[in-house]
């Protein structure tokens, strides 16, 4: 309706109908989420009702809050079928509407299985590619370790090639790996705020030691780099965020970049600091 009647107002239709889908999300399965997704990503491509902020940011927040609930075996098959395109746009719609709190129930969709996480990585390098992937790497894994408590150990656990009677066990920053693997340069990559991996990982305090060094060892160069976001160096967000160790081990590998941190040349002001963080 909304490409055929292109000079009707259809905006308090439009908004009508969002609000439903919106105020239904605690019935919607993976199927509606998809048409959900189709709505939106075909509403923007209108230009006819605006950037739809509000209603994106609800879809994002309903999406990573349902994510949990879909069936494994279903979203695994759409990511490897048809509807692998219209998946990735709603993580798409995720990674950049999202909330931080939008950003962490996403991720423990993503990790639930070793399989289905294969799938999903794959997929959003096949459709969207490495800036994609980036992103959800930056918000929504990083803060997650494969051995914690956000995931079943024995859904990452996998026998051993010819010897099926041995299994291996995953590592606390397999996830990591795995994205490394198949992006070894996505460690490099900074995103649309120019800030890098490491950064993030700096930032959250829930990351893993085990993963924060698995993308410092991919990117040594990153740590004397400043984070745009605080104008801190990796190793002061580090020990801002309580990961002393992670704090400890950067300037281990290079203990001269505490004369960079205090040289007040290249140092933000401390109000500028304080002001982007409560941004």
């Amino acid at each position: 309706m909304v490409a055929t009647y292109d000079d009707i107002d259809l905006s308090n239709m439009v908004e009508a109908c969002l609000d439903f889908f919106h105020q239904g999300t605690a019935h919607q399965y993976l199927r509606i989420m998809m048409d959900r997704t189709l709505l939106l990503e075909m509403l923007l491509t209108t230009n006819k009702f605006g950037t739809l902020q509000s209603y994106l940011a609800e879809f994002a927040a309903d999406f990573a809050r349902r994510a949990k609930s879909f069936s494994r075996s279903e979203s695994e098959a759409k990511l490897k079928g048809e509807g692998k395109d219209i998946l990735i746009q709603a993580t798409a719609f995720v990674t950049e509407y999202g909330t931080q709190n939008d950003w962490d129930e996403f991720g423990k969709y993503t990790i639930m299985s070793v399989d289905f996480y294969s799938a999903f990585t794959n997929a959003v390098l096949d459709v969207s590619g490495q800036g994609l992937l980036r992103d959800v790497l930056n918000k929504c894994l990083v803060q997650y370790s494969i051995t914690g408590s956000d995931t079943s150990v024995s859904s990452w656990t996998v026998k051993k090639a010819n010897e099926p009677t041995i299994l291996i066990l995953p590592t606390p920053s397999l996830h990591v790996q795995k994205v490394l693997e198949l992006c070894p340069g996505i460690v490099q990559a900074v995103d649309k705020d120019k800030r890098l991996p490491l950064h993030y990982a700096a930032a959250s305090a829930n990351a893993s030691f085990e993963v924060f060094m698995k993308i410092f060892e991919a990117n040594k160069d990153a740590a004397s780099i400043r984070d745009p976001a605080t104008g801190l160096f990796p190793f002061q967000l580090a020990a801002s965020n309580g990961n002393y160790a992670a704090s400890f081990s950067l300037l281990l590998a290079n203990p001269n970049i505490v004369s960079s941190a205090v040289d007040d040349d290249d140092a933000p002001d401390v109000s500028d600091r304080k002001r982007k963080r409560s941004s």
